[in-house]
């Protein structure tokens, strides 16, 4: 467990860094100090516990039930930030690293009051897919005292003068007439029970019942003549139904269609029409309008949603990657990749060919659905993404390649330790390690004896350390040993930071080897040498039976 004035000064430094990546440009020698800042605040706690959970309440933040943080001034609190949005709790994980904490601060900072934007914090982190960064929501809890209703309602009486002028305006609009008398006739138990009956046993969309009826005139029709006039009507029929945000109706025709075709109890001339059908439902047109309600606020469950899915082909591909780059909100947006993730296990090759498309956040999505459906066909048009002029694109393609990736992967990762951008640099080598060959244990090595190394931040060290953590082999003992071991004249504090890295490999891989080098550093003048040497050493004693 962490100490609370270690989660106080996160807190602060979390809140400076938020103000601070609203004020300075990506390019701005602040923005970078901000990222490692917060970096470090979160990762200083975390040497000594597994994970960082914040219980989000409307003006305060708890860990371990103390309070570390308060604000009621609603425009400051951050607390309040996060919790109209729905977070009741975040966790900071053991493993974060400087990218997740960047993309983080990205999202916290953004002006959500004052710009035009259409996603909230959770939609957005979702969209993220963190690692080590979770979150619980409560949509259902409505922020206390806010007054909306109070205040919406009495300014909508005061532009309309008052409740009389509202109920006048309300008449006049809907041709109201006041009766001049209303005979009330008493109603008896069972005049109530026949209402209520008829009332729940009346379908509020009637499409289905009106598709049941098609199906029986194709049953039972004699003049098959009529049979593409009967398809059109359900084409049409369908169309509405998605228009109308009803799921159901497309999903019973599709089931039932495939059902008739299968069954070979149909004459061979029905067979036609029904197919054009079925090839309307996969069609640019019909899944345009499934996008178009969703973005007009219409909202499916992922049962729905996945049922749905069970009805398209791979026909509707390359028409849903289409409306992915239209879509206006998250929430759509989700559902879409939902739905070309379980149609892409089936055609992965199909999904890729959406990595071709101009718009960044589409190549980045496809990217996003390929890691999701783990198929190494496509290996080769991922290795194309890493050279994309978007930076954002270049990480989720290293992200999936180190996923998906096998030894053949590991020299292209090998150009991209080299990009200019160290966020790039930081994915790249991760990804590098997760892939876990000789050849990416070889390039891990030499890049931490490479003379270059020295000058590296030490959240890119830490990262080259962690990644070599994986090889538990005397070979890694006796690199990380050199590094402990080693005490030169010039740029201490550079070298210093590289032996804390070095430590918290030693930490990581429970290297007891390593234990007696440790034991030297544990009083060492260099903060971050020190904590880090005394965190690994923990580890070590933790491990021991």
């Amino acid at each position: 467990m962490a100490e609370t004035s270690e989660i106080k000064d996160l807190i602060q430094t979390l809140i400076k860094a938020k103000k601070n990546f609203r004020m300075y440009p990506e390019n701005n020698p602040m923005y970078k100090k901000t990222v490692d800042d917060m970096f470090q605040a979160i990762s200083r706690p975390l040497e000594f516990t597994e994970e960082i959970p914040l219980k989000i309440r409307q003006y305060e933040i708890l860990y371990d039930g103390d309070v570390v943080y308060e604000n009621r001034e609603k425009d400051e609190s951050l607390a309040l930030f996060f919790f109209k949005d729905g977070v009741r709790e975040l966790r900071f994980k053991h493993g974060i690293n400087r990218d997740e904490v960047e993309d983080f601060l990205e999202i916290i900072s953004l002006d959500f009051e004052n710009d035009v934007l259409d996603d909230d914090v959770v939609t957005l982190m979702w969209e993220r897919d963190f690692q080590h960064i979770s979150y619980v929501v409560d949509d259902s809890i409505i922020l206390e005292d806010s007054g909306y209703e109070e205040e919406a309602t009495s300014e909508a009486r005061e532009a309309a003068g008052g409740e009389e002028e509202i109920l006048r305006a309300y008449e006049e609009a809907f041709g109201i007439e006041k009766p001049s008398s209303i005979n009330i006739v008493p109603l008896t138990n069972d005049d109530l029970k026949k209402i209520i009956e008829e009332i729940e046993n009346e379908p509020t969309d009637k499409t289905l019942l009106l598709i049941k009826i098609l199906f029986e005139i194709i049953y039972n029709h004699e003049n098959r003549s009529d049979l593409p006039e009967v398809a059109e009507v359900i084409k049409k029929t369908l169309l509405y139904s998605v228009e109308h945000a009803n799921l159901e109706t497309p999903v019973y025709t599709v089931k039932k269609i495939k059902t008739l075709l299968e069954s070979g109890e149909i004459p061979s001339e029905t067979t036609q029409p029904l197919q054009g059908v079925l090839l309307f439902v996969n069609s640019a047109q019909f899944i345009k309008a499934f996008g178009d309600v969703m973005d007009k606020g219409a909202e499916f469950s992922q049962e729905q949603i996945s049922g749905f899915s069970k009805i398209l082909s791979k026909a509707s591909i390359p028409h849903l990657i289409t409306i992915l780059g239209e879509l206006k909100n998250i929430t759509s947006r989700r559902a879409v990749i939902s739905i070309l993730t379980e149609l892409g296990r089936e055609a992965p090759e199909m999904i890729a060919r959406g990595l071709a498309d101009r718009r960044w956040y589409v190549v980045r999505n496809i990217i996003y659905i390929l890691r999701q459906i783990k198929d190494r066909s496509v290996l080769e048009h991922l290795t194309r993404c890493v050279r994309h002029s978007d930076k954002r694109v270049r990480k989720e393609a290293i992200r999936a390649l180190g996923e998906l990736g096998t030894g053949e992967v590991v020299n292209i990762l090998r150009d991209c330790i080299d990009d200019p951008d160290e966020t790039i640099r930081i994915t790249s080598i991760r990804a590098i390690g997760q892939i876990g060959t000789a050849l990416s244990k070889k390039i891990i090595q030499e890049g931490i004896e490479s003379s270059s190394f020295r000058d590296r931040s030490f959240t890119e060290k830490k990262e080259y350390f962690e990644a070599l953590s994986r090889w538990h082999e005397k070979s890694t003992i006796d690199l990380i040993l050199r590094v402990l071991r080693k005490n030169p004249l010039f740029k201490r504090a550079r070298h210093d930071e590289t032996r804390a890295a070095a430590a918290y490999c030693a930490g990581l891989m429970k290297a007891k080897e390593t234990e007696g080098a440790l034991m030297k550093l544990r009083k060492a003048k260099n903060t971050v040498l020190r904590e880090h040497v005394i965190g690994a050493l923990q580890r070590i004693k933790d491990a021991r039976p």
